[in-house]
């Protein structure tokens, strides 16, 4: 490696413990950069170790329509976790705006205030466990993994290569960009650095499906000492509200 690029990245990441070289993983036909693992690690341990916290994301989603031709849709999510086991999502994209209510008591609640509707899952009493259950009913949760108890763990499970492609530009912020593949999907990250590193970009292509259609996620608005008021995370039905058996409206976070 050239010893200035290998000076940079220890100036980049001296702040974090390095992570050993996994040598098992590499035996197995894996190679997975450790440097790219610690800047993943950086970006997600501050999500991990929140008590509470809250951001909002700007989802670009492609979809294959019934031409095969590529759709792609948009959607803002508003999103508030409080650990161990509650969360609250706020989700505007096509049809009509829903929430999803989740206050770690067995069940989850999708309310749709425009319309009046709302329907409820028995889920779990972990937030990991229930999002696997909306996950089997048909939800797509593009963050999930970073809403799950331990996200660098869930992130890092299934990887088979990790790589540093460098520093770049966003949008006018400098963030350090990282590619990762897995069975069946790659995936990249854009980390903004500093003394608090956060995720600001994601994107995911699913190279299961043919047409290859990929996930684009823009983080915004990390609050890591969020407040959330104690009923955010309960439905509290009004009295003009029916339950159905499942939304009409497709809760695609």
């Amino acid at each position: 490696m050239n010893k200035r690029l290998l000076s940079s990245l220890l100036a980049l990441f001296f702040a974090f413990p390095l992570l050993a070289q996994d040598n098992a993983a590499r035996s197995t036909g894996k190679d997975l950069d450790s440097f790219a693992l610690q800047a993943l690690k950086a970006a997600t341990d501050p999500i991990k170790d929140a008590k509470a916290f809250s951001f909002r994301i700007l989802t670009s989603r492609d979809l294959v329509g019934t031409n095969n031709q590529i759709i792609t849709q948009f959607s803002v999510s508003e999103i508030t976790v409080q650990r161990p086991n509650k969360l609250h999502i706020k989700f505007r994209g096509r049809g009509e705006p829903v929430e999803l209510f989740y206050d770690g008591t067995g069940k989850t609640v999708l309310y749709s205030p425009s319309v009046k509707l709302y329907t409820t899952m028995a889920t779990s009493t972990t937030i990991d466990g229930m999002l696997s259950a909306v996950e089997q009913r048909g939800m797509f949760i593009a963050v999930r993994n970073l809403l799950e108890s331990d996200p660098f763990k869930s992130l890092t499970d299934d990887l088979t290569t990790a790589y540093i492609v460098g520093r770049t530009s966003l949008f006018d912020q400098e963030v350090h960009h990282l590619a990762f593949t897995e069975p069946g999907a790659e995936w990249q990250m854009w980390i903004l650095g500093g003394d608090k590193p956060t995720v600001r970009r994601l994107e995911v292509i699913n190279e299961e499906d043919p047409h290859h259609p990929r996930v684009v996620v823009d983080f915004l608005d990390w609050d890591f000492n969020a407040s959330p008021s104690a009923d955010m995370f309960t439905f509290n039905k009004p009295s003009d509200a029916r339950e159905i058996e499942m939304l009409k409206i497709t809760a695609e976070k």
